[in-house]
């Protein structure tokens, strides 16, 4: 934890604020920890029968974690336009539930791993079956540190509930958008092994009324298939020799279906907000909220641990990128991962970054200045804490299965860059635990989660 301060998986895909709002990408946002101060005040002598009760915290405790509630309103999305449109959230909340267009699992089900189905059966992954959890993160995938979806991930899924408040999406911030991320998942072999033209064809077939009532371009007539014209041919991913045989005004119709496809599940993704938890409570009046527990471990998240640092504003994220020296380790676990560093290239060089011709506004400078350093090798971007007891195991590669755990880990000073060649982030720096402070860190962490998600938006509504 320590000033970097537990990289914890919460929400990427999928994203961080100062109070207020989500800070900018390039914004500093890092909150100096508060000393270390449990002397009670006494002012007024300890033995005297009207004593009050020492104050919870000192006034610079209080300030420090006060700026860290409530959850504020959703930041807008001016790169989509639809964002905040109902009829757009209930088409993404069918598309999020949606199977048919999946391709043939990899990896099947041997009873006890999680998997979906048998080798080669096709329609059995959604965006849904790595997100089923409490806080929308994949509670299915036995070991559960990778997620199983067509084939086995290489990084653990994060949870979605309140990542609409996040800048980036994914652990490296491989995508600038929420709506930029499905696309891409769709036709990744590991998790949907799906296509373009597949998920034109699904629109069309079995959501052609709500996507018509939502979007200006109503859907091609030729995608029916019936059709004979041979415009659209079923299957083929962006850019390979089948989708190249269409005409480039065809390609465009099949792009902007599926950025239309990202966009809607991205409205629908923004209803899945969680906030007003014990710690809210407690900070709007309620000193009956938080446990003794959880009163000594928020003042060791803003004295000595120092993980407000980090894990700062509303949302307990600075939305940024640190480097803890986090090992590759777990079940199944990529024998390297560089995190930002090979993500970059990606989200510059993507034809749906929002500076691309499907951004609904070009002007956000999100990637401005941004560049491939080797700086940004291992770095990691900073996980929300809110829900975070709902959302384990940890870390990019979900090796942790507890937060004490993780405690521990940062407690330390984080891990051992080794001959990476990753630099530490030199907030990364240890600090001590005694007696009951892991335990303690861990209560005011529990004490984030947040209120239930609305029953009917977990439901599965995709059409048979």
């Amino acid at each position: 934890m320590s000033s970097v301060l537990l990289a914890v998986a919460a929400a990427a895909a999928c994203s961080d604020d100062p109070v207020g709002g989500t800070p900018d990408a390039g914004a500093d946002t890092s909150v100096t920890p508060v000393p270390d101060a449990n002397v009670p005040d006494t002012s007024v002598a300890p033995d005297a029968a009207d004593a009050a009760p020492p104050p919870d915290f000192t006034a610079a405790e209080l300030a420090a974690l006060s700026a860290l509630s409530p959850l504020p309103a959703l930041p807008p999305d001016p790169t989509n336009a639809y964002a905040d449109n109902a009829k757009a959230a209930e088409l993404g909340q069918m598309l999020f539930f949606e199977k048919s267009y999946s391709g043939p699992i990899v990896i099947g089900s041997d009873g006890t791993n999680g998997g979906l189905g048998a080798v080669g059966e096709r329609g059995k992954v959604s965006c849904a079956s790595c997100h089923g959890g409490l806080a929308m993160e994949d509670n299915r995938s036995k070991p559960a540190n990778l997620s199983i979806g067509i084939d086995r991930g290489t990084r653990n899924a994060l949870a979605i509930v309140n990542s609409a408040y996040q800048p980036w999406t994914n652990w490296g911030g491989r995508f600038d958008s929420q709506w930029s991320l499905a696309p891409t998942v769709a036709e990744n072999p590991r998790n949907m092994a799906s296509s373009f033209l597949e998920i034109a064809h699904m629109m069309y077939v079995k959501y052609r009324t709500e996507y018509d009532a939502i979007f200006p371009v109503k859907l091609d007539p030729d995608l029916d298939p019936a059709s004979t014209s041979g415009r659209f041919p079923a299957v083929g991913r962006d850019g390979d020799a089948t989708f190249s045989t269409m005409t480039a005004a065809d390609q465009d119709i099949v792009r902007r279906i599926v950025v239309n496809y990202g966009k809607a599940i991205a409205a629908y993704q923004r209803k899945l907000v969680s906030g007003n938890s014990a710690f809210d409570k407690y900070i709007a009046g309620d000193k009956a909220a938080l446990s003794a527990e959880a009163k000594r471990g928020a003042k060791i998240f803003v004295g000595k641990g120092a993980c407000v640092t980090c894990h700062s504003g509303p949302t307990f994220s600075d939305g940024k990128f640190h480097a803890l020296a986090v090992p590759q380790a777990g079940p199944n676990a990529a024998a390297a991962d560089l995190g930002r560093f090979q993500d970059v290239p990606g989200v510059l060089g993507s034809r749906y970054n929002t500076n691309s011709a499907y951004s609904d506004n070009t002007n956000t400078g999100k990637l401005t200045g941004l560049a491939q350093d080797p700086s940004q090798r291992g770095q990691f971007r900073t996980p929300t804490l809110r829900n975070i007891a709902k959302s384990g195991p940890y870390m990019h590669t979900g090796h942790m299965t507890t937060l004490e755990e993780v405690v521990t880990f940062y407690a330390a000073g984080g891990g051992d860059p080794g001959d990476a060649g990753i630099t530490k982030d030199p907030l990364m720096k240890p600090f001590t635990v005694a007696g009951t402070d892991v335990a303690d860190l861990v209560a005011f962490m529990k004490a984030l989660d947040g209120a239930p998600i609305t029953p009917a938006l977990l439901q599965d509504t995709s059409k048979p």
